[in-house]
């Protein structure tokens, strides 16, 4: 008797979410044989960790989200567990570039969402007609409408101008390197968009979220009023709103000896034959039988029963033309970063490295933000020494990663940083790391083209998406889809 052929997967892309999707796979589907291609000389996709001298760099991403478990499990999983660390007190807090000079962020913004009125009265980064105008939010009315808008516009209808672009605008924003006048805020915070479904004012929806689990602790009803102007109900948000400030766990997490770790253990738990580094798939076609093919490199032809793209959308529309998707996913667009280290001897002699960092408004310079690695993680630089990052590039200057030199974005990021925060002396080394077409936009209309993207899909089985352009650009989100991906892949097979 025959014995059937063993079923194959091909993961293209060996980032966070194809490296996710293929030990996914391993652990759960022995039985198959798994192929992880990638077309850069190593595994990592964004993230990548070099050391130096005593100095930790982390190059992409240095962390994911306590609220996201994803993360977090398959670092425990990985055994890992004990590597897990938050951020140092002195993270607590991140300052915003205004004139020259750094003020702090108000204590109490809450994805962009002001929850405390003290620290919002205090700061000198809005205007007093600014500060009222916040108040306009309470009488921001339900919207039902499923239509899409620009994260600005969203922001300028509860908050005003001068807190849209002076405080929210950098914070969200600068989680795509995208610019808010273009980014959707259905695809990039629609948590936001459900709380403003459920109270109109974003205020009141994080007051009565609060409240409600308050009184779930207690084990008592959550109180409630039809009336959202009863003199009672007004009264207990302005107390909520003047309360003090309670000491929080950090929602950033990452790893001692650097993000990259998760990387080379999830390497490490792949059969060696199953990752091929350096190499490219041209196209993938569907055959009659229902398997696929994949042209490699031009010449080589290997056959799958199954394909999940974890790679940037564009490639992923060249890899799949010319199926109708392709033309969808090529639309998606994308933008360049470059990360700017500087090791330090000394701490800056004009600047206290007392936060975590920070954020550049687009009309304050060219620079996007810095992080202050050595006041955010223990254990990444040697004695007295300091680490800074610079971000450059996005949406604010989308062709400057490209057409600029290492020794260039340099001088920018020192320039940017020197205007900011006084000399940095004495620099002991830099290091530049590019990430071309790395960062996915989810503009207006990005649900829509990624809706008909599945409708598409549905019509090609055994092909599959995952990663940072469809459901999430964090490493947990990247985990999700990538395990996700594996599970609908190996359904049937």
């Amino acid at each position: 008797m025959a014995v059937a052929a063993r079923k194959r997967v091909l993961v293209v892309g060996a980032g966070i979410t194809g490296l996710s999707a293929a030990y996914h796979l391993t652990k759960t589907r022995p039985d198959v044989e798994i192929k992880l291609i990638e077309v850069r000389d190593r595994a990592g996709g964004n993230i990548e960790t070099e050391r130096r001298d005593g100095f930790v760099l982390d190059g992409g991403p240095d962390c994911f989200l306590r609220t996201k478990p994803e993360g977090q499990k398959l670092c425990e999983e990985l055994g890992l567990g004990s590597e897990i660390m938050t951020t140092l007190p002195s993270a607590h807090g991140v300052y915003i570039a205004q004139h020259g000079r750094l003020e702090r962020m108000p204590a109490g913004m809450a994805l962009a969402v002001p929850t405390r009125i003290g620290p919002l009265v205090k700061t000198p980064l809005v205007s007093w007609a600014g500060k009222l105008r916040i108040l306009g939010d309470l009488f921001v009315e339900h919207r039902p409408t499923s239509d899409d808008e620009t994260v600005a516009s969203f922001l300028m209808r509860h908050f005003g101008r001068e807190v849209t672009y002076q405080l929210a605008g950098p914070l969200l924003g600068g989680i795509f390197a995208g610019d808010i006048e273009e980014l959707s805020i259905q695809s990039t915070f629609p948590q936001l968009v459900e709380l403003e479904k459920k109270q109109g004012s974003l205020i009141r929806a994080l007051f009565a979220a609060e409240r409600a689990r308050v009184a779930a602790a207690q084990g008592r009803p959550v109180p409630r009023s039809d009336d959202p102007f009863d003199p009672a109900e007004l009264w207990s948000l302005f107390t909520w709103l003047r309360r003090e400030p309670k000491s929080a766990p950090s929602p950033f997490l990452s790893l001692q000896s650097g993000i990259g770790t998760l990387v080379s253990k999830l390497v490490a738990q792949l059969p060696e034959a199953a990752i091929l580094l350096g190499r490219r798939v041209e196209q993938i076609a569907r055959l009659g039988d229902g398997r696929w093919q994949a042209r490699l490199d031009g010449d080589t032809l290997e056959y799958f029963d199954r394909i999940l793209l974890c790679t940037p959308a564009h490639a992923a529309a060249r890899i799949t033309a010319p199926l109708p998707l392709s033309s969808l996913l090529e639309a998606v667009p994308y933008v360049s970063t470059a990360t700017v280290f500087f090791a330090l001897g000394a701490e800056p002699k004009q600047c206290p490295l007392d936060s975590s960092g920070f954020m550049v408004p687009r009309c304050e310079g060219r620079m996007l933000a810095s992080t202050w690695v050595s006041s955010k993680w223990s254990d990444r630089v040697p004695a007295n020494g300091k680490l800074l990052r610079a971000f450059l590039g996005g949406a604010r200057e989308p062709e400057l990663v490209l057409n600029t030199s290492d020794e260039e974005l340099v001088d920018i990021a020192r320039s940017e940083l020197t205007r900011f925060m006084g000399p940095l002396d004495p620099v002991l080394f830099t290091r530049v790391f590019r990430w071309q077409r790395s960062n996915p936009q989810p503009v207006v209309g990005h649900g829509a083209r990624l809706r008909k993207v599945q409708r598409l899909l549905a019509e090609v089985p055994g092909l599959h998406l995952a990663g940072s352009a469809y459901d999430g650009v964090g490493i947990s989100d990247c985990i999700r889809q990538g395990r996700a991906a594996a599970d609908a892949a190996s359904a049937g097979l």
